[in-house]
């Protein structure tokens, strides 16, 4: 399954020809690359998720008795990340925790108890939108310096196995994403970025380099 994603407007589109078309356009040509010639099970599937939506249950100062909230129903994620599963899973289990110390377990205890679950997650997912000038919300500077810095580490760990396999890491939610930021890691950046500066960047076939921080354009599609 081939998922390609968008935002602002700049969707893939959904005829088999043109999603290819689409597909051969993107800043690099690793993806069109790695599909050319292979037989598609069906037609392009289009799929839109109009924003990602946390609920703050633990700012409550009361909560109806007997009641409790999970997965979705509490922070809603930007499905491209790939986190709302892993993230519900780590609800589940502090919830069976919880349960297993308290025959009811107190609502407020609860929710303080996945909030802290969900706080790194949804600062990947929700700070990886606001780099998009399009996307409306607030920017402080943690999140500004967040994305200035990750473009300069997604280049360095295409070429950096360690860097990548950290960055993976904590995309997979292994690892705490403030460990990105150590300064071995950095100094790994920085070094990567002075090397991929005399590094020629490769063009899909017959297109000239995109330009530095063009995002990919795209939507979800299975293919």
């Amino acid at each position: 399954m081939l998922t390609i994603a968008g935002i602002g407007g700049d969707y893939a589109p959904t005829d088999p020809a043109e999603f290819d078309e689409f597909l051969a356009g993107l800043p690099t040509a690793d993806i069109a690359v790695a599909v050319a010639g292979a037989e598609p099970l069906d037609d392009p599937v289009p799929f839109r998720f109009p924003a990602s939506v946390r609920h703050r249950y633990e700012r409550l100062t009361g909560f109806p008795a007997g009641l409790l909230v999970i997965g979705d129903a509490v922070c809603s994620f930007n499905p491209v990340y790939g986190q709302g599963m892993t993230v519900a899973a780590a609800q589940a289990m502090t919830l069976r925790r919880l349960l297993a110390r308290h025959q009811v377990p107190d609502a407020r205890r609860y929710f303080r108890a996945i909030a802290a679950a969900i706080d790194g997650p949804w600062d990947i997912a929700a700070g990886g939108d606001l780099a998009f000038p399009q996307v409306p919300g607030k920017r402080p500077a943690k999140v500004r310096l967040v994305n200035a810095y990750l473009p300069r580490l997604h280049a360095a760990a295409a070429h950096d196995q360690a860097l990548a396999a950290s960055l993976v890491r904590v995309i997979g939610l292994k690892d705490r994403p403030v460990g990105l930021l150590r300064p071995d890691r950095v100094l790994r950046v920085l070094r990567g970025n002075l090397a991929g500066s005399r590094r020629p960047i490769p063009a899909p076939a017959g297109q000239a380099p995109a330009p530095a921080g063009q995002a990919p354009a795209a939507t979800r599609a299975g293919r």
